[in-house]
């Protein structure tokens, strides 16, 4: 009961505990067995976002104190990125790419694990030239130069985080022109939707001080640490 931040409640019954308090009972009884592995199915998904980030964060530090292995399994993104220290992203009863974290955000192997791990924009693209590891990429009349990741020159896709990208003047070069749809404010950042030749663009800014309106033609950015080549 200690180890989980229970030690004043033993003389309580689970059902006059909070929900937080309920996971955390789960968590002891099945840490009195002693396991070698322990399973964790959707532990979270009954608790509401701020006691969820809690109760995460005392399962991840119970596993390290204790090094056990770990099994979470979760439909939440960022539950599966803040807990892991190797994630396995399953489609249709196959492995679709495993790794660690910042491996599956940063790098997905192929649409459907961008799209599952965090938000993605997805964009048909041509691979003009590779030369070594390196790729030039023509998106509209963005130039870009990203890793080839084994692709050659021809059609391909490509993924961008919304938090990757840029919203900038028009006109600007090198940038992929829009017109501003929708701008959300939601306290720590702005959410953007941008109409481009590509379609609806999702593009996550921190500074919520811009003074962008809806309406507005601007410009999408690329960094050179934003957009990723994709297999389909």
């Amino acid at each position: 009961l200690e180890l989980v931040g229970l030690s004043n409640f033993g003389d309580r019954l689970p059902s006059q505990l909070s929900g937080g308090q309920q996971q955390r009972v789960a968590v002891a009884r099945a840490l009195v067995l002693e396991p070698q592995v322990l399973l964790f199915d959707e532990p979270l998904s009954n608790l509401d976002a701020k006691l969820r980030r809690r109760v995460r964060e005392e399962i991840r530090e119970i596993q390290q104190k204790l090094g056990l292995t770990v099994v979470y399994v979760t439909h939440d993104q960022e539950e599966a990125l803040a807990v892991s220290d190797r994630i396995i992203v399953m489609n249709n009863a196959v492995i679709a790419q495993d790794g660690t974290p910042r491996d599956l955000y940063e790098q997905p192997a192929n649409a459907f694990v961008a799209d599952f791990i965090g938000e993605a924009n997805m964009f048909q693209c041509e691979v003009v030239s590779v030369e070594g590891d390196s790729a030039i990429v023509h998106l509209g009349s963005a130039v870009l130069k990203l890793p080839a990741r084994g692709r050659k020159p021809g059609p391909a896709k490509l993924a961008a985080r919304p938090s990757r990208l840029e919203i900038g003047e028009p006109n600007a070069p090198g940038t992929l022109p829009g017109t501003l749809e929708k701008v959300t404010y939601v306290g720590s950042h702005l959410e953007f939707i941008v109409a481009t030749e590509f379609g609806e663009v999702f593009v996550i800014s921190p500074d919520v001080d811009t003074a962008l309106r809806a309406g507005q033609p601007v410009s999408i950015g690329f960094p050179e640490r934003g957009p990723v080549l994709i297999t389909d």
